[in-house]
């Protein structure tokens, strides 16, 4: 009988032997001694965490979900690998699409990894409530990846460890309704965390947050954003730089984070190499970019602009071989761009996406400071999954679609003043959602957020398809439609199931 991708995935990541071990031998294995003391208890957790990297090197949260969070979006640049040509920010996937399938693997990965450690963790033999929290940060883990899972594909298999068996695809609300369940869990024995890249009870009560959200159950969303605000645990930052800084990793806007070393010693991101492009940094890819229009929509004075790099200095310090002079690059139709073409001292180049790149993930270094550029491998900044600042717009969001505009639009304008934007006047209903819709932009670009918030907003292929149209003039967009709200079930998961047609 074919085994469905979360009971194959456990047996993977949790064998290594090269002999082939009998199922009775495996499971006596597990039960009766492998895992035993409180050590143990934590080795089994950790696994779950890991699986939060994928199935193999930058996939999952270490890059690919940021990338089809990003790409096909209305904030998207062009990918540097070859602008116009990436399936993702096109929209021309097919059902085998890599970073498509990436995600499906890796947060089924997580999800069997949880399934497992539940039930060996109600066994052991350890101090009850350390017990009773740890199946809390599994619950967890397992409720981000199928929240991860049904707001990005819809229907998907729900397996809670207890088949092993084909199993048919489950509507979202189910889903939706077992994430909450998981939350709720996690959130009643979770408590304090002193990392970000822990799961707590302000982390299980953020997700629940955002889940209702993604849901559109508004009230709910509202009390769970309140409930995160009123454990006194979370604040706001003096600015978004310093939150990217990479001496803040810890620090008190972070709710829940895939963290790294700064050191080369333990697991790192790869987003900075995918962020940045060949023009900045020798051997960087470029793949994640935000188009021209976006960047022009920032007020000057924003502070969150200074984490965009337009108009900089060529990353190899090359000179024009006619000019002699320095090379720059700026994307064309930026105030940089042309700043720089009236300068005779420099020759200008377009940036090769003809976009502009952010900087979040470089760890507070100086975007123009050559002299870092080649420790962005090293940055050891978080994967941002849930911070505080989201945790405020989710509720003011669910605030307005409620009614309540007044409560909504303190939040926003605490955002805004954060970043010097000054603060919105009184606004009706229709026009704060559209506000909150680009604050969130403005506010949580390239940190994986925006696909989900524009298929919330009922906008998605519209914002989408006029991104593209002013990237690529005269070119036909037309096959964008609904069909690509969610993303395909992957071929290989359809083949291996004689419950999915």
């Amino acid at each position: 009988m074919k085994k469905t991708i979360a009971f194959l995935m456990v047996l993977s990541s949790m064998v290594s032997c090269t002999e082939v071990l009998d199922e009775e031998v495996y499971s006596d294995l597990v039960a009766g001694n492998a895992y035993e003391t409180e050590a143990d208890a934590e080795a089994l957790i950790l696994s779950v965490y890991a699986a939060l990297r994928g199935t193999e090197w930058g996939t999952y949260y270490e890059y690919d979900y940021l990338n089809i969070s990003e790409q096909p979006t209305d904030t998207y640049g062009k990918d540097a690998w070859g602008p116009g040509t990436s399936p993702l920010e096109m929209g021309t996937w097919g059902i085998n699409e890599g970073e498509i399938v990436n995600l499906w693997d890796g947060a089924y990965k997580t999800i069997g990894a949880a399934n497992f450690a539940i039930p060996v963790l109600e066994g052991m033999p350890i101090d009850e409530s350390l017990k009773a929290s740890l199946i809390g940060e599994a619950k967890f883990l397992r409720a981000l990846a199928y929240h991860d899972l049904t707001f990005n594909f819809g229907d998907v298999i729900l397996n809670l460890g207890d088949s092993s068996g084909d199993l048919p695809l489950s509507p979202q609300s189910e889903v939706v309704a077992q994430i909450i369940a998981d939350l709720t869990d996690a959130a009643a024995v979770l408590g304090s965390s002193g990392t970000p890249g822990r799961a707590s009870e302000g982390a299980a009560l953020a997700l629940r947050a955002k889940t209702n959200l993604n849901a559109k159950n508004w009230a709910a969303a509202a009390a769970d954003a309140a409930a995160v605000m009123n454990l006194g645990e979370y604040s706001l930052l003096p600015s978004v730089e310093e939150l990217f800084h990479v001496s803040n990793v810890a620090s008190s806007e972070w709710v829940f984070a895939v963290m790294s070393t700064t050191d080369a010693t333990g697991s790192q991101t790869r987003i900075p190499w995918h962020e940045l492009s060949g023009d900045y940094v020798a051997g960087a890819w470029g793949r994640l970019t935000i188009s021209v229009d976006f960047y022009n929509s920032f007020d000057e004075n924003d502070t969150r602009r200074a984490l965009l790099a337009n108009g900089f200095r060529d990353g190899r310090l090359r000179f024009d071989d006619d000019t002699g002079l320095p090379i720059y690059f700026a994307a064309p139709g930026t105030p940089e761009y042309d700043e720089l073409a009236a300068d005779p001292e420099v020759t200008l180049r377009s940036t090769l996406s003809t976009s502009v790149l952010p900087f979040k993930s470089l760890g507070g270094y100086d975007r123009f400071d050559h002299a870092h550029r080649g420790a962005l491998a090293n940055s050891g900044i978080n994967y941002p999954v849930l911070r505080y600042a989201d945790i405020l717009l989710t509720r003011a969001e669910a605030l307005n679609e409620t009614g309540d505009t007044g409560g909504a639009l303190v939040l926003v304008n605490e955002i805004r003043s954060r970043s010097n934007v000054a603060p919105l006047a009184d606004l009706g209903q229709e026009a704060l959602r559209d506000a909150i819709l680009e604050e969130r932009a403005k506010e949580l670009y390239m940190e994986g957020k925006r696909r989900m918030d524009l298929i919330r907003s009922g906008e998605y292929i519209d914002r989408w398809r006029a991104n593209l149209e002013s990237k690529y003039p005269g070119e036909n967009f037309g096959y964008l439609n609904e069909d690509r709200t969610y993303f395909p079930i992957p071929q290989k998961e359809i083949d291996a199931n004689d419950q999915i047609d």
